[in-house]
């Protein structure tokens, strides 16, 4: 398991959506409307909804109220029981706006388009989805640069205290007070691959250093 651990935190890719499941035979969940385009009814249980979740992570539910509503205009609908969208492509729905009946229109949306655009990594002006889908909306940061730190750590004092003299801006997590901020800290050293098991950790715009090293968190600002 160490060994395992060791190689995860020095290359894990972000979590993907699971891939849906293709049953043999099975009822239908979704339904064909007057224009022949699948949807997915008001009251489906069959089905599970991915959209775009804290610290670029995807979430799962199986119910459409769940889905927040910053996220709600370009969720994934993997159909348990019920027809599957072409290969490469993924059900996307726009929760924002459902039909008169209260179902929502299914589009199809490449897997890859979805996973860039549900975590906000590919919103250009080259990018359009099919016409009633919306990218999500995108959380600006709360600060260019944030210190994940702990009571006891000297050296995180050092780091405040040196961007204190500067006049730099900044936001202190303290992780082991706060669990949130470890959990971010965490799923953050992820995506990075960096491997983080002491203080302070520093994040500059996204750029992680662990440590205090001045000439390089001087080149980071």
């Amino acid at each position: 398991m160490l060994g395992l651990w060791i190689l995860c935190s020095g290359g894990c890719e972000p979590e993907k959506p699971p891939a849906p499941t293709r049953p043999q035979a099975a009822p239908a969940t979704a339904e064909a409307g007057e224009t022949g385009a699948a949807v997915l009814p008001a009251d489906a249980k069959d089905a599970v909804l991915t959209f775009a979740g804290d610290r670029g992570q995807f979430k799962d539910t199986g119910k459409p109220a769940d889905v927040p509503e910053e996220a709600r205009g370009l969720v994934r609908v993997t159909l348990l029981q019920g027809p599957q969208p072409p290969d490469g492509t993924v059900w996307a729905a726009n929760l924002k706006t459902p039909e008169a009946d209260g179902s929502w229109k299914l589009s199809t949306v490449p897997r890859a388009q979805f996973e860039e655009l549900a975590l906000g990594l590919g919103r250009s002006s080259a990018v359009e989805l099919p016409p009633g889908l919306e990218a999500p909306v995108v959380a600006p940061r709360e600060a260019d640069v944030i210190v994940y730190k702990t009571e006891w750590c000297g050296v995180c004092k050092q780091v405040q205290s040196y961007l204190d003299k500067k006049g730099v801006k900044y936001v202190a997590k303290d992780i082991e007070k706060d669990q949130t901020a470890a959990g971010e800290l965490r799923a953050k050293a992820k995506e990075k691959g960096v491997q983080t098991g002491s203080v302070p950790v520093i994040d500059v715009r996204g750029e992680l250093m662990v440590g205090f090293n001045r000439a390089r968190l001087e080149q980071l600002l």
